[in-house]
């Protein structure tokens, strides 16, 4: 082998090992790039996952005193239909004596 031969086989190992380094480099800028672009979009799901649930908690308060308003209310009902029965009752046996007695109230 003389001079050339020996001056072209470097270099084109040269050539090799240098795409080798180059390939191998563009596939980590690219890994890292793509690590992190993957990081922004975990980032982004996991606020906007914060955001629902901060959402929800409201949404489940606001039920909750809902739910407690119906409550009261739905008491409320009940004693004043209580208390309409009771007077309903009360004037009605009051009539009954009235009529029972000719219309002369006897007390």
């Amino acid at each position: 082998m003389n001079g050339t031969d020996i001056a072209l086989t470097i270099i084109s190992v040269l050539g090799t090992i240098s795409s080798i380094l180059f390939a191998f480099l563009a596939f980590r800028r690219n890994d890292k790039k793509d690590t992190k672009e993957d990081a922004k979009n975990e980032g982004v799901i996991l606020s906007e996952i914060g955001y629902i649930k901060s959402s929800i908690d409201r949404i489940e308060k606001n039920l909750d005193r809902l739910e407690e308003r119906y409550s009261n209310l739905s008491n409320k009902i009940v004693k004043v239909e209580e208390s309409v029965a009771s007077a309903h009752k009360r004037i009605s046996e009051h009539i009954n004596d009235t009529l029972k007695h000719g219309g002369h109230n006897h007390e």
